[in-house]
């Protein structure tokens, strides 16, 4: 298990160290064959289609509640992707399709891509990229109404709320390791429906000082002043992600996935598989794929 404190900024767990690798990907990847422990399901590439990943990054993050409308609201949120240091992948492939080795390049590699688009802010023609899958789940703000409702329901400092699905987006990643997507948030990124054995955050609640520059944006009714020393000083109620990683086992469904390729393109396929979590990481693994 992995034990982590809230904290207002996001907080990076994870930080092994490792090697890239700049081979474009090859229809015969040479990597360690995963051994499927179910029957795998036909495939539009091939019937054993299968891609792994390791992500490694884990970030917490913990809110205010902010004055703006609920649809603005920021959320308690829960963030894992693959960085540079993601050095576990396989992929398993018996299609020539291009889907299908964009598939397993996004979800089952690691190696280097060349950009062959035309050049832009962010990659010059020929320049090496590579895939960062990100997931991100959330969880809506705990139910009180003030911070005068939360000492009144007993100022509870932990709390475990659910949540039903978890945002995928398939990121490129330069070589400085900076994460790009191009487009708005509905070109780049899918709802994931997930069935874990534990379908719940774990949050914290407190009370804590707040930059006078940001005491604008936030929801009067959840703040307050104290006396601190001889500084008035404004104290907002905060709710983040705590977390022991307790999604050990998370199944998902065919799914709709946008696919970003070499040229800045993107294409929707369809994955099914599995999310599991281990002491430092986590291991996205589709097994079924459909164009």
């Amino acid at each position: 298990m992995i034990r982590v404190t809230m904290a207002c900024v996001p907080l990076l767990l994870l930080s092994a160290c490792g090697g890239e690798s700049d081979t474009p990907l090859q229809k015969d990847n040479t990597a360690e064959p995963n051994t499927p422990t179910t029957q795998q399901q036909n495939s539009d590439c091939g019937a054993n289609f299968t891609a792994e990943r390791s992500l490694n990054q884990f970030e917490f993050s913990s809110v205010f509640w902010h004055a703006e409308s609920e649809a603005l609201q920021p959320k308690p949120e829960f963030r894992l992707y693959a960085d540079k240091h993601s050095l576990g992948a396989t992929h398993t492939l018996s299609s020539e399709k291009a889907p299908c080795m964009l598939a397993a390049a996004a979800f089952g590699s690691t190696s280097a891509e060349t950009w062959q688009g035309a050049s832009n802010s962010s990659f010059k023609q020929g320049e090496l990229y590579y895939y960062a899958p990100e997931l991100i789940f959330n969880t809506p703000l705990p139910d009180f109404t003030s911070l005068a409702d939360w000492r009144n329901k007993g100022q509870p400092d932990t709390i475990s709320q659910p949540f039903d699905a978890a945002q995928l987006t398939i990121h490129y990643r330069d070589q400085d390791n900076n994460l790009i997507t191009f487009g708005n948030q509905n070109t780049n990124t899918t709802a994931v429906k997930l069935t874990c054995n534990s379908s719940t955050l774990d949050l914290t609640l407190r009370v804590q000082s707040v930059a006078s520059n940001a005491v604008n944006k936030l929801d009067p009714a959840f703040c307050e002043e104290k006396q601190v020393g001889l500084e008035r000083e404004t104290h907002c109620l905060s709710v983040g992600v705590n977390q022991d990683i307790g999604l050990e086992n998370c199944k998902f469904d065919l799914t709709n996935v946008i696919l970003p390729d070499q040229f800045g393109n993107k294409s929707t396929v369809k994955v099914a598989g599995i999310l599991s979590f281990a002491a430092s990481n986590a291991t996205l693994r589709v097994d079924q794929l459909e164009l």
